[in-house]
C-alpha cells in the first residue's frame, strides 16, 4: 500500500501536530473493514511494521491485518476494573482497562500499552507491557503506578493521556476519574525500555491535590532535546472562580527534562474553578514555540525555552476545547476540537480565532492539506479543506465512538476506534 506506512503514537509525531503528508488518496472514502474486539477502543489505532495495533477497555491488545482487519495476534494485560463508580466513587468508563493510545518505538518496533488491572477487592495497579509487533510476545512487563503518598490509592488515578516514547523510556501520565473523586495528584512517570526500570516521576500539585494530566487523551509533546511538555488541570477541590489556582503546577504548562525535572512553568492565572488548562495536550510549533488552550477558551502561544507568553488568542470554541489540536504548517493554522461541536480554526499569522468547522467535535488530524475529525458519540467522519474550511466529505462510521475519538492514518487507511473495536476506511478515488 502506498503513502504513509507508520503512525507510531498519538497525533503521529513527538510534536503532536497530528499532521502528515498524504501519499494515498482518501477521496470518496468507503469502509474497508471493521474489527469487533469485544471492547471500546478509546485511543487511536497505531500502525507499524505493516500491522494495525489497538487496545480495548477490556485490557485486550491486538495486531490486525491492515488488508482485512483479521486478528494476527491477541494478548491480555489482565482483568479490567468493573463497577468503577461503586469501587472508585466516580468515573464514566466501565469496564476500565486500556484508555490511552499505545506507542511504538520506531527503532525497536516494540508496541507499548498501559492498562488498569484489577487485583480483586477493588484494588488495581497500572501495568506497562511491551509486545513484539510480529509475534505478540511480551518483551517488557512492568508496574508503573506512581510513587503515591501514603493513604492514596491507584484506583483514584485514570491513565487517560496517551503514552510517549523518548530517551529510551516510556512515559505514562495520570489524572483522576471523571468526577475527581478520592485523593489524587497528576503524575508523569518514566521507565526504561530495557534493563532495570529506573522509574522517574513528576508530581503535580505537591502542595495540595489534583493537577490532573489527562489532556483529553493527548500525549505529552517531546522536543528535539527529549524534553517533555504537559498541561495540567485544576487543584482538587476546585479553587475559587476567576483564578489564580495557587497550588503548584496546577492550571499550568510544565516543561520537563528527560528525567522529569521541571525546567519551566507557565501558569494560566485566570483559570479557576474547573477551568482545566489541561483539557488538551501542548503542540510544538516551528520557531521554538508551543500552543496550549483550555476551558478559559484562551489559546496561549509560548516560547519553548522558558514558557514565556508570545501571544494570546481569545474566543476559542465557545465550549470546552477537549483533546489534542492539530497543526497545518502550510496554512499556519491550528485546528482545535470543541466538545459541544465544531473544529475551531486558529490563524497563527494573525493570532486570532477564525471560523469553526461544523459537524465534528473530536481531536482532528491533518492529511495533506485536509482536516479529518470525528463526531462522538454518534460516529461520523468529516473531511475539510485546511485552507478554506470547506466540507469535502462526510460519512458514518457505522457505530458509536468513544469520547475524544481521533482518527489515525497509514497504509492507505483512515482508522478510528469505536465502542466495539476498530473501523477502517480507504479512498475510492
Amino acid at each position: 500500500m502506498p503513502g504513509i506506512t507508520a503512525w507510531s503514537s498519538y497525533h503521529a509525531d513527538p510534536s503532536r501536530t497530528g499532521a502528515v503528508v498524504a501519499g494515498a488518496s482518501l477521496a470518496s472514502l468507503a469502509r474497508a473493514w471493521s474489527a469487533d474486539l469485544g471492547g471500546a477502543v478509546f485511543g487511536q489505532p497505531v500502525v507499524a511494521g505493516g500491522r494495525v495495533f489497538a487496545a480495548t477497555e477490556t485490557n485486550r491488545v491486538v495486531a490486525l491485518d491492515p488488508g482485512t482487519g483479521n486478528i494476527v495476534w491477541s494478548a491480555s494485560l489482565g482483568s479490567p476494573l468493573t463497577e468503577v463508580g461503586g469501587v472508585a466513587g466516580c468515573g464514566n468508563i466501565d469496564p476500565l482497562g486500556v484508555t490511552s493510545t499505545p506507542a511504538v518505538d520506531p527503532a525497536s518496533g516494540t508496541v507499548f500499552v498501559v492498562g488498569e488491572v484489577s487485583t480483586g477487592g477493588g484494588a488495581v495497579h497500572h501495568q506497562l507491557e511491551g509486545f513484539d509487533p510480529a509475534t505478540g510476545k511480551v518483551v517488557l512487563t512492568e508496574p508503573v503506578d506512581p510513587p503515591l503518598p501514603s493513604a492514596e490509592e491507584p484506583v483514584h488515578l485514570l491513565q487517560r493521556a496517551s503514552l510517549a516514547v523518548a530517551n529510551g523510556r516510556v512515559y505514562v501520565s495520570y489524572g483522576g476519574n471523571y468526577g475527581d473523586c478520592g485523593t489524587y495528584h497528576g503524575w508523569v512517570v518514566g521507565v526504561n525500555e530495557t534493563g532495570a526500570p529506573g522509574l522517574v516521576s513528576f508530581e503535580a500539585a505537591p502542595d495540595g491535590h489534583g493537577g490532573a494530566i489527562w489532556q483529553g487523551g493527548g500525549a505529552p509533546a517531546v522536543d528535539a532535546a527529549g524534553n517533555l511538555y504537559v498541561s495540567t488541570g485544576n487543584s482538587n477541590p476546585d479553587p475559587p472562580s476567576g483564578g489564580p489556582d495557587t497550588v503548584e503546577y496546577a492550571e499550568s504548562v510544565v516543561k520537563l527534562s528527560p528525567d522529569l525535572k521541571p525546567l519551566a512553568v507557565f501558569k494560566d492565572t485566570t483559570a479557576g474553578a474547573d477551568d482545566d488548562l489541561g483539557t488538551g495536550n501542548p503542540v510544538l510549533l516551528p520557531g521554538g514555540q508551543v500552543f496550549v488552550v483550555g476551558k478559559t477558551e484562551v489559546g496561549f502561544v509560548l516560547r519553548q525555552s522558558d514558557l514565556s507568553v508570545v501571544a494570546t488568542v481569545s474566543g476559542i470554541c465557545g465550549s470546552d476545547p477537549d483533546g489534542g489540536p492539530a497543526y497545518d504548517q502550510a496554512a499556519n493554522r491550528l485546528f482545535v476540537p470543541c466538545s459541544d461541536g465544531g473544529i475551531q480554526t486558529v490563524d497563527l499569522s494573525r493570532d486570532e480565532a477564525g471560523p469553526r468547522l461544523a459537524g465534528a467535535n473530536g481531536p482532528p488530524i491533518v492529511i495533506g492539506g485536509t482536516v479529518w475529525a470525528a463526531r462522538y458519540p454518534d460516529g461520523t467522519l468529516s473531511q475539510f479543506d485546511a485552507s478554506t474550511g470547506a466540507l469535502l466529505q462526510r460519512l458514518p462510521v457505522g457505530e458509536s465512538v468513544p469520547h475524544f475519538a481521533s482518527p489515525s492514518t497509514a497504509l492507505g487507511l483512515l482508522l478510528i476506534g469505536t465502542d466495539t473495536g476498530v473501523a477502517a476506511f480507504h479512498g475510492g478515488g
